[in-house]
């Protein structure tokens, strides 16, 4: 429809399902769920030459390799989300649209205390008898609520593996490793009735386009008059001029451009540009109802429509050492892509400034972008060594038994791990709602710049090492933008973890043991930094109308929260027999 220059405002309805109601399943039967399994493993057995020494004896080095397809489980935690958060008679929660209210002219209800009559204020609709088919009124009110779409499927997951290992004299054990995996049809939010980027069926420009010319303009600070016909303005909307609420003596063009203009140039600087299209929705000739539909301005619904793919080298050293020591390092460098990284139970429109919510449905490849939990470089190890002391060991096996008792038989353990930095979300525009009715649009890098994490000094630890050059890298999102997601990295995370126990033979009984453990959790006390979803502010994360002309605040990007936890130990005493 908005292709051909044609609203759709076909009304929505949700009614009952199943053959008790006379109706259709709530969901068609999905048949395709063949999850079939493959694997290989070959262990050379080369009798002599360069191959013989290279792979050894036959089981000393093995080829091993398998792809598999598998399906998620869902469906449990959809219908909860549902039940919690749909209004049509299901809930007794209810929000009124944004810009419903102002501090002029038409200011909202006062709180007059807490046992105030709610129910009878204005815009509240009280939930009355459910009545199949149920039904929003189509009075333009721009709600903003949440569904299921009809059309769910299983989601389904490619997975393959190559491998090569090698066992080496001493108890040493090399391996390598490719791991691949694919997921289609997974799950993600996106707004159903996203606003349309109509196209004007004469110039057969679009919204988007339309927009950012004027978009354009606006950043050169052209004035009113001298901006040129459009022909989208011109031929979408013909009766500004004659509108009571617009200027006769500009044309259609300016008429728009005026409400984004600078207020410098007699503008009104309106970049909420949703808003505009609210302004606009009734005032076209291609009739009402332009851009909004009449019983939403938004409605986020869980969809079978995201892809994820992820790649990963690993390599791997062991060793057994004799009956002392066991030992192990693993290092692997990996990517992982994806549209969303939501889960099942994440909220209405997503979390964290949208995870899992796809911005713009019409073009949701631009929200594909590195994981939210993607990590490139993951380096960790174990050791568990008994201290060679005491009895039956190699140093000073003779001792009495309250030698022994102090100093044989102790165990040290640890596990080390480092990895690089998670993805840091993008900062938030300037409270514009560029694309979406109800998810802001990030920013968009007009210069290169990546993060480069400080350790404090003169200003508090933060993302970045020249904060206002950060800053001015920026601009808003125009109209359709989604903008870059996930674009950069928190600095990496290392801890190190400690264990030391030993266990006494009770002298009444052989069989009676006690058993000491001392554990050390992040036992250097290392803090690494980050910015988290909670410390997001306007202040620390978001831009202004015009970043590129001002200073951010003090705040700006500055770190939050650390990224593990302090340092904990813990003792413990455990008595066997």
């Amino acid at each position: 429809g908005a292709a051909a220059g044609q609203p759709f405002n076909e009304l929505m309805q949700v009614d009952l399902s199943g053959p008790a109601n006379h109706r259709a399943g709530l969901y068609n039967w999905d048949k395709n769920n063949f999850q079939p399994r493959w694997a290989l493993a070959w262990s050379p057995d080369f009798q002599e030459g360069w191959l013989h020494r290279l792979f050894g004896k036959q089981g000393t080095s093995v080829f091993r390799g398998g792809f598999a397809i598998t399906t998620d489980h869902i469906g449990q935690q959809l219908a909860v989300t549902f039940d919690l958060n749909n209004t049509l008679g299901f809930s007794s929660s209810q929000d009124i649209s944004a810009n419903t209210y102002n501090v002029s002219d038409n200011p909202a209800p006062l709180f007059t205390g807490f046992n105030q009559d709610v129910r009878s204020l204005p815009g509240i609709s009280v939930p009355g008898k459910l009545t199949f088919p149920l039904q929003q009124p189509a009075d333009e009110a721009q709600r903003i609520e949440f569904t299921l779409d009809d059309t769910l499927r299983t989601p389904i997951n490619y997975s393959w593996d190559v491998s090569f290992g090698r066992q080496l004299p001493h108890g040493l054990f090399l391996e390598a490793s490719y791991i691949g995996r694919a997921a289609r049809k997974l799950l993600a939010q996106r707004d159903i009735m996203a606003l349309n980027n109509l196209v004007d069926p004469k110039s057969k420009l679009d919204w988007y386009t339309a927009m950012g010319m004027l978009t354009d303009l606006r950043a050169k600070n052209t004035p009113i008059t001298s901006v040129q016909p459009i022909p989208y303005f011109e031929n979408v909307f013909p009766g500004l001029p004659s509108s009571p609420d617009y200027d006769p003596s500009l044309t259609p063009t300016q008429n728009v451009y005026q409400l984004i203009a600078r207020e410098g140039v007699g503008g009104y600087n309106i970049l909420d540009l949703t808003y505009v299209q609210l302004i606009l929705d009734d005032e076209s000739a291609l009739g009402r109802n332009l851009f909004f539909h009449p019983q939403y301005g938004a409605l986020a619904t869980w969809s079978t429509i995201g892809n994820s793919d992820y790649h990963a080298g690993t390599f791997s050293i062991r060793q057994q050492y004799k009956e002392g020591l066991l030992w192990g390092l693993n290092y692997t460098f990996s990517k992982s892509m994806d549209d969303s990284s939501g889960l099942q139970n994440s909220g209405a429109f997503g979390n964290d400034f949208g995870a899992g919510f796809i911005l713009n449905p019409l073009r949701p490849r631009d929200s594909r972008s590195y994981s939210d939990f993607d990590i490139r470089h993951i380096i960790n190890g174990y050791a568990l060594w008994q201290i060679p002391i005491g009895k039956g060991k190699p140093f000073l096996s003779q001792l009495p038994g309250v030698g022994e008792a102090i100093l044989g038989g102790w165990q040290l353990t640890g596990v080390y791990r480092w990895n690089s930095g998670l993805p840091a979300l993008n900062f938030f525009d300037a409270a514009q709602w560029a694309t979406n009715w109800n998810v802001q649009s990030y920013g968009v890098r007009t210069r290169p710049i990546e993060s480069s994490p400080t350790r404090g000094g003169a200003r508090e630890p933060s993302l970045f090492s020249d904060p206002k050059y950060a800053y001015q890298s920026f601009r808003n999102s125009r109209a359709g933008e989604t903008c870059d997601r996930n674009p950069f990295r928190n600095p990496g995370f290392v801890s190190l973890d400690l264990g030391l126990s030993k266990s006494f033979t009770m002298p009444w009984n052989e069989h009676h043991k006690l058993q000491f453990r001392w554990e050390v959790f992040n036992l250097t006390n290392t803090q690494r930094l980050r910015t988290s979803a909670d410390g997001y502010s306007r202040e620390s994360y978001g831009l202004a109308i015009d970043p590129d002309l001002g200073e951010p605040a003090p705040s700006f990007g500055n770190f939050d929260s650390i990224q593990g936890t302090p340092r904990v130990m813990q003792f413990g005493l455990r008595y066997t027999w």
